[in-house]
């Protein structure tokens, strides 16, 4: 469990990440009895009823942060996601392999995989999903 407090002068919501081994544990304790005697309790102190998303693999990535809006289909994500992997995955190939022969660097098949999928999956998702989301989300 994590618990985000607001950002003084930006929010003043707290949120609070719940991580389940699977999701029909999460729904299970949702929707307990435990949990519901438990938001009773705290009912007096939350300024809204109680709130609570549900998340889960690459849902995150099509969903901007306070977004109210729905999921885009499976074949949109996963076109959306393929194209912006297929060149990345490319160039970044390619610019390692550029700095590897200029510079004599010779790496095993394995090696060369690892630093592609590292480079790839941190772009990903520090520059061009969140410019993807924004960009494809009337889509």
């Amino acid at each position: 469990m994590s618990v985000i407090s607001p950002v003084p002068g930006a929010s003043i919501t707290y949120t609070i990440l719940i991580r389940y081994d699977t999701r029909k544990n999460l729904l299970d304790w949702m929707q307990s009895e435990a949990r519901k005697q438990l938001i009773e309790t705290v009912k007096p102190y939350l300024e809204t009823d109680d709130q609570f998303v549900v998340k889960s693999g690459l849902d995150f990535w099509f969903t901007p942060e306070g977004a109210k809006a729905r999921l885009p289909t499976r074949w949109k994500q996963f076109l959306i996601i393929w194209s912006a992997i297929f060149p990345l995955a490319l160039s970044i190939s390619r610019i390692v392999d550029k700095i590897t022969v200029s510079r004599n660097i010779v790496l095993t098949r394995p090696v060369k995989l690892l630093a592609l999928t590292f480079l790839v999956v941190l772009m990903m998702a520090y520059v061009v999903m969140p410019r993807c989301t924004k960009l494809m989300h009337k889509w």
